[in-house]
């Protein structure tokens, strides 16, 4: 099948509204197929495993690469050097490989984080704020380059924060002296770097909301979930039932979403997950945990089955608790270059 209907099928999938009208396993067979022929280090992988395409295949079935495989210099993607129009990288610092995902451009991957935050149904975007540098400072971030495409669609008044390392909290007062509902988007170290810098709290107008994403891993702090939200609470006025969390990592080209504490993280229709037993390699059954494991197929270009470093609890194929990093994993993640910046 060639790729121009496969790509046209995937946009049909990712648009509808209603997931019933098309089927996930066989839209995931077709790109698995399409990955094999043109991705040489996935097909690699995928023969070391005994797999190929097949009628008979399942989704569950298609091999999931570790995302250590997006360092190796044979990168696991579909698009010659000429048709890699856009690259992102993952967080890292100085003389640590990175990771890289290409991409033919950014129009699906675009498409992926809109249709995704609807059918979140994550509230209204007020008065947007968001706590990181601008894409011009950070042009291969991949959560940057998210954050600017809610802006650029549901908020184009937002505001950067973060500039040349430095948090505006002028900005934040700014708004806030203004009455109206604030949205305020961000990595949890650039929060924990605002709640840090303001003596003060900023009590943010009733009807605000926030957006947190990533961890720790990697930057020397620990701080728990319920810590983290205690501080929202504390410096932002903002309860637990207000903030919201997105799951997703560079390797991928979708996210999942929560809200509050305990809650299971959901993702869009065209991603499905299985969680794995490190030891057998087989799926636990539900409320069990292993190893995540997430089928995305807005991946197009690069590995639609990606096996991370996380832990999680299986509670269906498209929802999980997530637990945390392995605690042997290499440190890294978006949270990363903003504390980076911000420590300097």
């Amino acid at each position: 099948m060639e790729i121009e209907a496969i790509t046209a099928e995937l946009i049909e999938a990712i648009s509808n509204e209603s997931p019933q009208e098309w089927d996930f396993d066989s839209l995931a067979k077709k790109i698995f197929a399409y990955q094999y022929a043109h991705n040489a280090p996935y097909r690699a992988y995928c023969d070391a495993h005994g797999v190929s395409p097949s009628e008979e295949l399942h989704w569950q079935d298609i091999p999931a690469v570790p995302t250590d495989a997006f360092k190796s210099p044979n990168n696991p993607t579909c698009l010659p050097e000429d048709k890699r129009g856009k690259h992102f990288k993952t967080s890292g610092t100085t003389g640590e490989i990175q990771g890289t995902h290409y991409f033919q451009d950014t129009s699906l991957y675009e498409k992926s984080i809109i249709e995704g935050w609807k059918d979140a149904g994550l509230p209204a975007i007020y008065n947007c704020l968001i706590l990181s540098q601008p894409p011009e400072e950070m042009p291969h971030s991949s959560l940057v380059h998210m954050m600017q495409t809610l802006r650029d669609h549901f908020a184009p008044e937002a505001t950067f924060l973060i500039r040349e390392g430095h948090i505006s909290i002028a900005k934040i007062r700014q708004a806030i002296q203004q009455g109206s509902p604030i949205t305020i988007f961000g990595t949890a170290l650039a929060f924990l770097h605002l709640f840090e810098s303001i003596d003060e709290p900023l009590e943010l107008p009733d009807g605000s909301w926030a957006m947190e994403t990533g961890g720790y891993k990697g930057s020397g702090r620990s701080l728990s979930k319920k810590e983290l939200y205690t501080l929202f609470e504390e410096k932002l006025g903002l309860p637990a039932s207000r903030i919201w969390n997105e799951y997703s990592m560079t390797e991928l080209s979708s996210q999942f979403y929560t809200r509050e504490i305990g809650r299971p993280h959901s993702g869009p229709p065209w991603t499905r997950i299985k969680v794995v037993n490190p030891e057998t390699g087989a799926q636990v059954e539900p409320g069990e945990t292993g190893y995540l494991h997430i089928y995305d197929l807005a991946n197009l270009h690069s590995v639609l089955a990606i096996r991370t470093q996380d832990l999680a609890t299986y509670h269906d194929d498209r929802s999980f608790t997530l637990i945390g990093r392995d605690p042997a994993a290499i440190p890294r993640g978006c949270s990363r270059s903003a504390d980076e910046t911000l420590s300097r």
